[in-house]
C-alpha cells in the first residue's frame, strides 16, 4: 500500500475477502457463527487490531491496524485457511449437502476433488487518517443494512461491535 504525499508509517486497512463465486455459503446460520468463531480466535493474530468484522452471506468485511509491510497479507490468508477448515470440518459433518456442493471441485491435474472456500486475493483499501479509520468503522456497520438483510444494524448477529467513534 504507498503511502500517499505527507503520509508515513503504518496504516489501517478495510478488507473485503469475498466466497469462491461469490456463493453465499455463510448464509447458514451455522456456518456464520463458525466464521464468526474462527475470527474471534484469529483476533490476537491481527496487525495492530481488529477493530471490527461483519459475515455476510457470500464475504467477511473487517477493519485491522495498523499494519505495516506484508502483515495484512499474512494475516489475511491465515485467517482465511482458519475459517475455510473449520468450515469444511462442519459442512462434511453436517446434513448440508448444498453447502457441500458449493465447495466442492474437481481438479483434472491432481485428479480428484478439491474443496475451495474462498476466492483468490482479498480487496483492501488503505485507511491513512482517522477520519477515513471512522468512515470505514461506519461502512463496516451499515453493511447487512446496505446488503438488505437487516432493517438495523444491531440486529445482525454475525458481527463484532465496533467502536462508534474513534479517537487516536
Amino acid at each position: 500500500m504507498p503511502a500517499p504525499a505527507g503520509s508515513t508509517g503504518p496504516c489501517w486497512a478495510s478488507v473485503i475477502v469475498t466466497m469462491l463465486d461469490r456463493a453465499p455459503l455463510l448464509a447458514a446460520p451455522r456456518l456464520a457463527r463458525i466464521a464468526c468463531a474462527a475470527l474471534d480466535g484469529c483476533a490476537p493474530e491481527a496487525p495492530g487490531r481488529l477493530w471490527g468484522y461483519v459475515v455476510l452471506p457470500d464475504a467477511v468485511r473487517l477493519v485491522v491496524g495498523p499494519a505495516e509491510g506484508d502483515t495484512l497479507s499474512v494475516f489475511v490468508e491465515r485467517l482465511k485457511a482458519r475459517t475455510a477448515g473449520d468450515l469444511l470440518a462442519a459442512i462434511r459433518r453436517g446434513e448440508d449437502v448444498d453447502a457441500l456442493d458449493t465447495v466442492l471441485r474437481f481438479s483434472p491435474v491432481w485428479g480428484g476433488a478439491i474443496y475451495r472456500v474462498w476466492a483468490a486475493g482479498f480487496h483492501c483499501t488503505p485507511l491513512w487518517t482517522e477520519y477515513k479509520l471512522n468512515g470505514a468503522l461506519s461502512a463496516l456497520r451499515q453493511a447487512p443494512i446496505s446488503a438488505g438483510l437487516v432493517a438495523r444494524a444491531e440486529d445482525w448477529p454475525y458481527q463484532r461491535p465496533t467502536p462508534a467513534f474513534v479517537t487516536l
